[in-house]
C-alpha cells in the first residue's frame, strides 16, 4: 500500500492496465463515507463511459500478511 504523510485529498493511481484505472481513495475521504482505510477505486472505459466499482481490503489477507511477518520478522528485519 502506498504510504503518505501528508493529509491529502489527492486521488493516488496505484495502477493503469489497458482501459482501467486503480486509485487509491485517501483516507480522509474512507473515514468520511465509513470505508476502510486501504480502499481503492476500479475506473474502466467502456462503451463511452466510465464504470467504478470500490475495491475494499480483507481483513482475512490483512491477518494473513501481518501473521507471515510477525513470524518472519528475524528475516524481514536483516534485509533492511
Amino acid at each position: 500500500m502506498m504510504e503518505n504523510t501528508e493529509k491529502s485529498n489527492e486521488l493516488k493511481t496505484v495502477s493503469v492496465k489497458k482501459d482501467t484505472w486503480i486509485l487509491e481513495v485517501p483516507n480522509e475521504v474512507c473515514e468520511n463515507e465509513g470505508f476502510p482505510e486501504g480502499t481503492m477505486i476500479s475506473l474502466t472505459l467502456k462503451n463511452d463511459s466510465i464504470s467504478g466499482s470500490y475495491l475494499k481490503p480483507s481483513k482475512e489477507i490483512d491477518d494473513f500478511v501481518n501473521k507471515i511477518i510477525e513470524e518472519e520478522s528475524e528475516c524481514f528485519s536483516n534485509k533492511t
